[in-house]
């Protein structure tokens, strides 16, 4: 089902069918990403706030964390689009 981390496959590999018709793009994702990315923002704030950890640990902490939540709700979002898509054209039942 994903060719990117964040991406869809082209097609399904075991039914063939179509992603690229249904997948969802576009500014509808921005309405996951600017609440996220404030919700980040202010939970790194709270981290440095609370342990005071010093500048690499927080950076290293941040490189990971941020892409990885960003992606795994990007994945999440665009499943469950790409689902309600999917039945409203009446290919899923």
């Amino acid at each position: 089902m994903w060719d990117a981390p964040a991406g869809f496959a082209p097609e399904c590999r075991s039914c063939g069918l179509a992603f690229t018709d249904y997948e969802p793009r576009g500014r509808g994702l921005y309405f996951v990403l600017l609440p996220l990315t404030a919700l980040l923002i202010a939970g790194a704030l709270k981290l440095d706030d609370a342990v005071r950890p010093p500048l690499w640990l927080m950076l290293g902490v941040i490189v990971v964390a941020v892409p990885g939540v960003i992606m795994g709700a990007l994945r999440l979002v665009k499943a469950a689009l790409l689902i309600a898509r999917l039945r409203a054209a009446g290919v899923l039942s």
